[in-house]
């Protein structure tokens, strides 16, 4: 490959665009995502996108002279599995081979799921269906209140940082805060850089509480993006816990998975068949339910669906289209609610991750190539 094209991207600079896109911090605790082996120092010759790590992927980034393998998969799984226990054989075969060869790897999951929303729009947009919601485990998810302490001068300013990052909806409503003035006492210590005031002195502040309300699965960045905005070297806020709960209504990044959409009018089985074929570059799939009746609202979960399509079907949709779900489960939802389930195959229904991953990698002048590997075939 000439040196033309060649990229000059670190690793750490396409891990930081991976965080603005999908944040870490929004991967499920048992996750395992970021750079998985490699230095983040390093510069990125060129990338292989695939779901999972294979062998193909490996071979194919040797082959081209890359630097980068970015899989959807985490490819050391649980993450308390630290390379020191990987060897030549077995599980850990593949994870041991990049690392010889100086093939990093960086992983994107629940992350991924949760937070790419330009994914499901796009997969939306491929089924003619217009997004209305996302899915959550359960059908609703908890709230908190977030109670924080700002001086007068940067109230709006962290009060729109608060709302750009998912807090402030109530019911049909968005941007709501409530706010009141009092004052505030601190006393930094001597090493301290106070916004307000000199350090070994105690200052009394005007201060206002703003107090918002933030969706559970929103906390972690809503609190990181209040502490950007803060003016103070320590913020001051209480998170409490409420006992109402919210329905999934919107659809924004980082609050439940998947997507609930409609279409302008119902649209025969027989049809929607041919346009999830089309969206979804695939011949064959398993439908469990009545093939005759049109669809009009449809939920997605990429992946492993089985925990949600319970709630998909209680939350009206004619079918739920996921990776897998299991016999029992697909014939209950159909029987209970007359609910659809088509299964595309766990791979086949993240494919809006690999054309993702493609658009960021070009986006930073990375060369890639994206494999569709197929770890299970129809025969």
């Amino acid at each position: 490959m000439s040196k033309k094209r060649r990229s000059k991207v670190l690793i750490s600079d396409f891990l930081n665009q991976v965080e603005k896109e999908a944040p870490a911090r929004s991967a499920e605790s048992w996750d395992n995502v970021g750079l998985l082996i490699g230095d983040a120092s390093d510069a990125i010759q060129g990338a292989v996108v695939s779901i999972d790590l294979t062998e193909e992927s490996i071979a194919i980034a040797r082959k081209l002279g890359y630097s980068l393998i970015f899989n959807h998969h985490p490819a050391i799984f649980p993450k308390q599995k630290g390379l020191s226990a990987f060897t030549a054989a077995g599980s850990s075969k593949l994870a041991f081979e990049c690392a010889r060869a100086g093939i990093s790897v960086i992983a994107c999951h629940t992350n991924f799921d949760r937070e790419a929303i330009e994914a499901m729009r796009d997969l939306c947009n491929c089924l003619g269906a217009q997004p209305v919601g996302r899915l959550f485990e359960k059908g609703e998810c908890g709230l908190l209140k977030l109670a924080v302490y700002v001086p007068r001068t940067h109230l709006e300013h962290v009060r729109a940082a608060l709302f750009d990052s998912g807090a402030g909806s109530i019911g049909d409503y968005d941007s709501c805060s409530f706010s009141v003035e009092g004052e505030g006492t601190f006393r930094g210590q001597e090493h301290t850089k106070p916004f307000l005031g000199k350090p070994g002195v105690l200052e009394r502040a005007s201060e206002l509480k703003l107090e918002t309300i933030v969706p559970e699965p929103l906390v972690s960045r809503v609190i990181h993006a209040m502490k950007k905005a803060h003016p103070y070297e320590e913020a001051a806020y209480d998170l409490y816990r409420l006992e109402q709960k919210t329905p999934p209504r919107g659809f924004r990044a980082g609050l439940g998975y998947g997507f609930i959409a409609e279409f302008s009018k119902d649209v025969s089985f027989h049809a929607f068949q041919d346009r999830v074929r089309k969206t979804f570059d695939i011949e064959r799939f398993l439908v469990t339910g009545d093939l005759k009746r049109p669809v009009s609202r449809i939920g997605f979960s990429p992946g492993k669906g089985s925990s949600f399509v319970t709630d998909a079907a209680r939350a009206g949709c004619d079918v739920f289209i996921t990776g897998e779900t299991g016999y029992h489960a697909a014939r209950e939802v159909s029987r209970d609610f007359g609910m659809r389930v088509l299964e595309l195959g766990h791979p086949e229904s993240e494919l809006y991750f690999l054309k993702t991953a493609e658009k960021w990698l070009k986006s930073a002048g990375i060369p890639v190539r994206v494999l569709r590997s197929q770890v299970q075939t129809f025969v």
